[in-house]
């Protein structure tokens, strides 16, 4: 009897501590606990769960959050299922060059009559990932690809609705995946090269909607989402330039100068961040084995009115060895490079020193981006079910 007393007046005590916290001071004792523990925290109550659960929450605790930024997002190649290569995803550790956690797949097990052939992906931002999976050979899909939206890191993920544009395979759509920190909208955007015409898929309204604005002629690669802006490299008779997409306003800005607009055979070039600003990062030619690394000196351009793109060198390196193109760089100072004859290499820029990254996992080529875990949810996000291997 005395137990369930004082059972009771701690309860009423807990109470009345809990009555005199505000959601502001929740909120503050939230953003300094761990991502983990958050994920627990949210099963308390459904004072915590909002909290918890809200867009500002989750990119407020985002900024301050310690970060790793040698771990990665991957996806495998697909090749023999003996050998583990079944296309799935990983978090890799760049620098220990080891798999953290496989991630199997964005969506459950069983979720298709058959094994789907390939996937590809797309991108990576505030922990949320963009992945397409390949359904053109199901009778009763809707598009050639099915497109996620995954928190990894939470095991949850939706499929999105089926495009507006129809009719044209993934070779001949590009697709750019990112963050509208203004309406705080995770946005896909679709251009179809051959009709110059593009879509955008918008989290907050689930739907896709036509971009009036119709795009420069000219293939499209996407390369990074930075401060609200996709970037892409576009080729256009013979020349290149890089097109600009506002994510909140949903305009195209096409045909930005770049340092190195001349198409050569066995040159490369990439759109990176580096340090706080958009990189072009250029090499010459295959056996050339050097890198030229120019900064854009500001970001008026991406906002059109005429403004004209002016870039700064800021560093060429020669690596020693010849490689075909730069696929990332990260911590502002390491290059991953792919080789000639298929391997890669981690060329550090202040040591100047290359290391070889293991064959295996056989990582698809360009399909891997900086990740970080969030608490992000979606309206729409369904717990993955995979079963543990046996």
């Amino acid at each position: 009897m005395y137990g369930n007393y004082k059972t009771k007046r701690a309860s009423e005590a807990w109470k009345l501590v809990m009555s005199n916290f505000t959601d502001d001071l929740w909120t503050e004792i939230f953003l300094r606990l761990p991502f983990e523990s958050l994920l627990r925290f949210k099963s308390v109550s459904k004072t915590w769960f909002s909290i918890i659960s809200s867009h500002r929450f989750a990119i407020s605790h985002l900024a301050i959050a310690p970060k790793d930024d040698q771990i990665l997002i991957v996806h495998h190649e697909k090749g023999y299922p003996e050998d583990g290569e079944d296309g799935h995803f990983s978090f890799y550790h760049l620098d220990s060059r080891r798999i953290l956690e496989n991630l199997n797949f964005p969506y459950s097990q069983g979720e298709y009559p058959f094994k789907p052939e390939d996937s590809e992906l797309i991108g990576s931002e505030c922990g949320i990932a963009c992945v397409s999976v390949c359904v053109s050979d199901w009778k009763a899909a809707k598009n050639n690809y099915d497109l996620y939206l995954w928190n990894p890191a939470t095991k949850q993920s939706k499929l999105i609705p089926p495009y507006a544009l129809h009719g044209y395979h993934m070779s001949d759509a590009a697709l750019g995946f990112g963050f509208d920190h203004i309406d705080l909208d995770f946005k896909v955007v679709r251009v179809i090269s051959c009709t110059r015409s593009a879509e955008v898929y918008s989290s907050n309204m689930n739907n896709w909607h036509k971009i009036k604005q119709k795009i420069s002629d000219g293939p499209i690669k996407f390369h990074i989402c930075f401060h609200g802006f996709l970037c892409a490299l576009q080729h256009y008779s013979g020349s290149k330039g890089m097109v600009a997409f506002d994510l909140n306003k949903e305009v195209f800005i096409c045909r930005i100068n770049v340092p190195v607009s001349s198409f050569e055979f066995g040159s490369s070039s990439e759109i990176a961040q580096y340090k706080d600003s958009i990189a072009f990062i250029h090499s010459d030619s295959i056996m050339d084995g050097k890198i030229n690394l120019w900064t854009l000196d500001n970001e008026a351009c991406l906002s059109g009115g005429g403004v004209e793109a002016s870039w700064t060198k800021v560093l060429i390196l020669d690596v020693g060895v010849p490689f075909l193109f730069v696929e990332g760089l990260f911590n502002n100072t390491q290059f991953l490079l792919f080789g000639v004859g298929g391997d890669r290499l981690l060329y550090n820029s202040n040591n100047k020193s290359s290391t070889e990254v293991p064959g295996y996992p056989n990582i698809a080529t360009c399909e891997f981006f900086k990740y970080t875990k969030s608490l992000f949810s979606l309206t729409g996000f369904k717990r993955i079910k995979w079963a543990a291997p046996s």
